[in-house]
């Protein structure tokens, strides 16, 4: 049977005790140790400025130690104010771009160091010294490190937000043609000359029995996290819970590939939007065609929606015919009058309706309607009547296709 391990008796700090006065003396070249081991383990710190790592961060490795000591010989906690500047330098850290686990890491590696370089220095007679500094070492790091690590994402969230805003007004500036260049300045983003312009649209989620606004607000709130986090990195977007606009900045040899892309982004957007959703995409060749790509894109999204088609991305040639029909002119005006006169039949506008999505099969279409054939007929004859136009004659159905869609087009 194994013997229970002996009990360690760890003494309460001496305040006047020698090794924290030679570790006290010892903080400067404790600090450098400290930043070797930095260097060593991290690339983000190398990266940073030689004129702050010098003075900056040595300052802050010492004032960390500093403060240390002074709480282990008052045997207390550090108070809130002691750790302000560790906190404010971790926010620093934050606007730098320095990852979080690299900023929490470097807590643990100077204490780590700092206790090694205590131990190197401690007489045999000042063990029970050492081991004092270990509870209070420990205490200091569970107080520093979550002070540390609320302040630093505090400040995350915060130059998230003023990004995620800055890159808003750099899609509006974009999508309405006004000047761009400081605003992508700002966000540290070099402009491309080519996009490819996806505009979102979302059907609106059921609301369950029961749910009120607050449970719609929290809903919709979800749904554009998740699809912000579908969207790649290069991406610019103007979402909300109905959709909006994204831009994927691109080139003219790459274009093509983006294309296929955005199809791929709209298919990610609506599997993560739970609901269903719909893309129309166009491309702008220079940042002054954005603005007609952009409204090219929004129609063509308008446009499938109002004609009930599939979730999914639809680029111009996937609705070119509809899309056409939907422009104003005689034409149209023209188109609108033959169906006109069907609008009081709903019966024989249901019939030819269906007869077009049948391809123009009578059986398949008298099965579709549970109507008899000649019932069938008659309504077909009723429609030539009415319309002037006979459903059989292959240039006279493709009028009447487009009627109707002009007619299902109609605000």
């Amino acid at each position: 049977m194994r013997k229970p391990l002996p009990v360690v008796d760890i003494p309460s700090p001496d305040p006047l005790a020698p090794l924290y006065e030679r570790a006290a003396a010892q903080i400067p070249g404790i600090a450098d140790k400290v930043l070797e081991a930095f260097f060593a383990r991290s690339a983000a710190y190398r990266q940073l400025p030689h004129q702050l790592v010098d003075r900056e961060i040595t300052e802050a490795v010492s004032r960390n130690l500093h403060v240390f000591l002074r709480a282990l010989r008052e045997q207390r906690p550090p108070a809130p104010e002691e750790l302000a500047d560790q906190i404010a330098t971790a926010v620093r850290r934050a606007q730098q771009g320095v990852p979080l686990d690299v900023v929490l890491s470097t807590y643990h590696v100077a204490a780590h160091v700092g206790w090694q370089a205590m131990a190197d220095v401690a007489e045999q007679d000042e063990v029970g010294d050492l081991l004092a500094t270990v509870p209070a070492l420990l205490q200091y790091l569970s107080l520093a490190v979550p002070a540390v690590a609320a302040s630093y994402l505090t400040e995350q969230q915060t130059l998230h937000a003023e990004r995620r805003e800055a890159g808003r007004a750099l899609v509006a500036a974009l999508l309405t043609g006004r000047e761009a260049e400081p605003l992508a300045e700002r966000i540290g983003l070099d402009l491309s000359s080519h996009h490819v312009v996806v505009a979102v649209r979302v059907e609106a989620p059921p609301l369950t029995e029961g749910s009120g606004a607050h449970d719609a607000r929290l809903a919709a709130h979800a749904l554009v996290r998740r699809l912000r986090a579908e969207l790649p990195r290069h991406a610019l977007s103007a979402l909300d819970h109905d959709g909006g606009t994204v831009l994927l900045p691109t080139s003219a040899e790459t274009a093509d590939q983006e294309l296929a892309d955005a199809a791929d982004l709209v298919h990610r957007l609506h599997t993560a939007a739970g609901v269903d959703l719909v893309g129309g995409i166009a491309a702008a060749e220079s940042r002054e065609d954005i603005p007609t790509a952009a409204r090219q894109a929004a129609d063509i999204a308008e446009l499938v929606q109002r004609l009930g088609r599939p979730p999914g991305a639809y680029v111009l040639d996937d609705v070119l015919l509809e899309y056409q029909l939907c422009r104003p002119g005689p034409g149209r005006k023209r188109l609108a009058r033959v169906m006109d006169r069907l609008a009081e039949h709903p019966d024989l506008l249901h019939t030819l309706r269906v007869f077009l999505n049948s391809d123009h099969n009578r059986h398949r279409t008298a099965e579709s309607l549970h109507l008899h054939r000649n019932t069938l007929n008659y309504r077909l004859r009723r429609v030539t009547e009415l319309t002037g136009y006979n459903p059989a004659d292959p240039a006279d159905i493709r009028l009447l296709a487009a009627s109707l869609i002009v007619h299902d087009l109609r605000p």
